[in-house]
């Protein structure tokens, strides 16, 4: 019985182990300084969608995954930085050619005009690949919420316990072990 209990104290505790570290996870990805920006892994970056520029292909507050890539095309879904160092997520909608260079126009899926200002290669940060729903809202709302210290102190204190509990465990459990394996053998 006292076993039965132990084990489903264990999973809850781990459960929600495993719950905050995603979190802190979550929230480390998504702020690495640079507004609705996360850090870059493996040539992918994360950001926060902070406009409904691009609906009904993703939304404000969703997190997408852009890919630092060199090749891009009519039609793409880019992420650029502009002379002002702002970050926009906007379609390729058009190209020219011109000395050389080439020039990008793009535009909001759910803008009715093009952009102002046509971008370069020197200009874009990376192509989009997938989209995470609405989760840089929970990463927004965690950031301004929750103060940090708790989120890692919990799931660390947690863990030591478990660690702690199963630690002493195992060591009651062997002088038994050995008991009866020298009942067995006699």
């Amino acid at each position: 019985m006292a076993k039965k209990i132990w084990t489903s104290i264990r999973l809850v505790l781990m459960t929600i182990f495993s719950f905050l570290f995603f979190v802190v996870l979550l929230v480390f990805i998504q702020s690495n300084g640079e507004e609705g920006a996360g850090i870059e892994l493996f040539g992918y970056t994360s950001f926060t969608v902070l406009s409904n520029s691009m609906e009904p292909t993703f939304h404000a507050g969703d997190v997408i995954i852009i890919e630092q890539n060199e090749d891009v095309r009519n039609g793409d879904v880019v992420t650029y930085m502009t002379p002002e160092r702002r970050l926009f997520t906007h379609r390729i909608v058009g190209e020219a050619r011109e000395d050389g260079k080439t020039f990008y126009t793009t535009k909001g899926d759910n803008n009715s005009i093009e952009d102002r200002l046509p971008i370069v290669d020197e200009q874009i940060v990376g192509v989009h690949r997938f989209t995470i729903p609405k989760i840089g809202l929970i990463s927004e709302s965690i950031q301004n919420n929750v103060d940090m210290r708790y989120v890692v102190f919990i799931p660390l204190v947690i863990f030591l316990i478990i660690t702690i509990m199963e630690f002493t465990q195992r060591k009651h459990k062997k002088p038994e072990e050995e008991q009866l394996y020298e009942k067995e053998s006699t």
